[in-house]
């Protein structure tokens, strides 16, 4: 299958960026789910709602396109399973002519980074023991380590229309280009350096401003449009912040989206993911999917 990326970036910092599959741009449905939180049960049941996979956790999702928007660890004691699966739906997707797009949370990169704060204790027994537990977190020669490193990217522009990111995006981070970002954020994780400013309170894994609106509303929404302008999109989707509704976050006309509903045990076990179907006239219809059923929201 023919892969690309950015040869502008890897020139600038000497790296090889994650490849992504080409055959996302062939599907007309995207659907994104936020933060897991190493909870495999409600990860099946939210995918399952989503008709991304079967009963029995594989992909029927055809050519459409999967966005994962990080924090697939901590909190929970999950962590084998979920990452297994994003392994499996990854190969399963790519041989049906789909896609799955995996963005790095701050928890994977204080795992990766040896933070364990928020690490379970049934996660830690779940692998045998700490010893075996930051073996798997290797990113050199741990299984979960190494996929990680080699198939999340930091932030992802969906067909040029949709900017998905863990945390929110700042003008700041934005006017880097996303290209420049990944590569960024891979260099700062070969070299382990998890402190970077990338991987910090402002930087796309953390950021909160947008969701929590600190600059107030109408300020908020400005700096949401010279976003998506900077990058040329029409919204920015983003995870990171709970939502205690259990709804999807919708700020400035739909400009912006949250999607972390709090879909894991921890934070209550609710179920929400977002779709986006791309239109022959070239517009999208986003809606959100609950158990209740699909509300549309532009």
């Amino acid at each position: 299958m023919t892969r690309f990326f950015s040869l502008v970036a890897v020139a600038f910092l000497g790296l090889q960026l994650i490849q992504v599959d080409r055959a996302s741009a062939a599907s007309n449905r995207i659907v994104a789910v936020g933060d897991i939180h190493s909870d495999y049960k409600q990860a099946l049941a939210v995918l399952q709602m989503a008709k991304i996979i079967n009963s029995k956790g594989d992909w029927i999702a055809g050519q459409d396109t999967f966005v994962q928007t990080g924090d697939n660890v901590d909190r929970g004691a999950d962590t084998i399973n979920v990452y297994k699966l994003l392994q499996k739906l990854r190969g399963q997707a790519s041989a049906a002519g789909g896609a799955v797009i995996n963005l790095l949370g701050n928890h994977e990169v204080m795992n990766l980074g040896g933070d364990l704060r928020y690490v379970t204790k049934e996660d830690t027994a779940s692998f045998g023991g700490a010893a075996a537990r930051k073996a798997a977190w290797d990113m050199q020669s741990g299984w979960i380590g190494k996929f990680v490193y080699n198939s999340f990217n930091i932030t992802h522009i969906q067909n040029g229309h949709t900017l998905f990111s863990h945390a929110d995006m700042s003008v700041e981070w934005a006017e880097k280009g996303i290209d420049q970002m990944n590569a960024i954020s891979h260099k700062a994780l070969k070299d382990k350096l998890f402190k970077e400013p990338i991987f910090k309170t402002y930087g796309p894994v953390w950021n909160r401003d947008l969701a929590k609106e600190e600059a107030g509303g109408s300020a908020t929404c400005e700096v949401i449009e010279n976003i998506k302008q900077i990058l040329g999109v029409s919204r920015m989707i983003s995870g990171h912040t709970a939502q205690s509704s259990g709804k999807v976050l919708t700020l400035c006309g739909n400009s912006y989206i949250g999607i972390d509903v709090g879909i894991s045990a921890y934070y209550g076990a609710k179920s929400a993911a977002l779709e986006i179907i791309e239109n022959r006239d070239g517009t999208q219809t986003v809606s959100a999917i609950y158990p209740s059923g699909k509300v549309i929201l532009s």
